[in-house]
């Protein structure tokens, strides 16, 4: 199967964006957390346990993804 190129891809209107941000959702599993930010699992545990965004529940562990995004804002490098 031959890969696509970052040029094939579709974009993504801001606004579309914005409109799947409302209903993803709030609370995600360390796993989802990693996939959905495109980042390894323990980069993604060590941030959000960081940003005081875990959850524990029992065995299960959930990152509020809100208060995970507004600790990943401080890491932007403005230009």
């Amino acid at each position: 199967m031959a890969t696509k190129k970052k040029a094939d891809m579709p974009q993504m209107s801001m606004s579309k964006y914005k409109e799947m941000k409302t209903v993803a959702k709030k609370f995600v599993s360390q796993r989802e957390g990693s996939e959905l930010y495109s980042m390894g699992l323990n980069t993604f545990r060590k941030l959000a346990n960081d940003s005081g965004a875990v959850y524990r529940i029992g065995r299960l562990v959930l990152v509020n993804t809100e208060v995970f995004e507004e600790y990943l804002e401080t890491f932007r490098v403005w230009r």
